[in-house]
């Protein structure tokens, strides 16, 4: 991406996390970036193509963070807990206004980006069951493609209900009990013993 554009794309994108997506207008992109609406208008022919591009950056800019963390992971049950760490970081970052804009002003926007977030979801539990299973730490007989949706369910769930306060979804005591919850539910008993030995690392 051009420097200059990619420039745009990252200040609005703080924009949009600030103060939502509807109420940042393309006069208060210029003033901000500190360029001229001609300028502008060289690199997106509009507010939904701009929209468009923020979030297509903005996605990619998680899919990074996600992959890189995982790199540091051993096996698949500190895979899952790096996941799980992201998923409450993803939480946490999110801002309301700005996925509410996007749904009802930009909804072919919307329906992609989410789209896109679920197939990372769901392919990422999907990697880390089978991997599991390779190595014995999860229990042979599970059938990972309907764990992998199961969770994908339950992590949007988490995300778009209000069951729960964001505050009470970011504290580690309902942290430990989510990771626990799912790990229980799928570790052999070679997984078991590395999960109680490891346990404090969740806090």
């Amino acid at each position: 991406m051009n420097a200059k554009k990619e420039e745009i794309v990252n200040k609005v994108r703080e924009l949009y996390n600030r103060y939502g997506i509807r109420s940042v207008t393309m006069d208060d992109v210029v003033h901000e970036v500190g360029i001229s609406k001609k300028t502008l208008y060289q690199y997106f022919k509009d507010k939904s193509e701009l929209v468009a591009e923020v979030i297509k950056c903005e996605s990619a800019k998680k899919t990074n963070e996600h992959d890189k963390a995982l790199k540091g992971a051993h096996n698949a049950l500190e895979k899952m807990l790096v996941f799980y760490n992201f998923q409450v970081q993803m939480i946490r970052d999110s801002n309301p206004s700005m996925l509410y804009d996007l749904k009802k002003y930009y909804p072919k926007i919307y329906k992609k980006f989410v789209e896109q977030k679920r197939a990372m979801i769901h392919d990422s539990f999907l990697d880390n069951i089978t991997q599991g299973k390779s190595e014995g730490l999860y229990r042979k007989d599970i059938n990972e493609k309907v764990i992998a949706t199961l969770n994908l369910i339950r992590v949007e769930g988490l995300i778009n209900s209000d069951a729960f306060k964001v505050e009470e979804l970011l504290t580690p005591e309902f942290f430990k009990e989510m990771f626990t919850y799912h790990m229980y539910g799928i570790v052999s008993d070679k997984g078991r013993k590395l999960l109680e030995e490891n346990i404090d690392k969740l806090k």
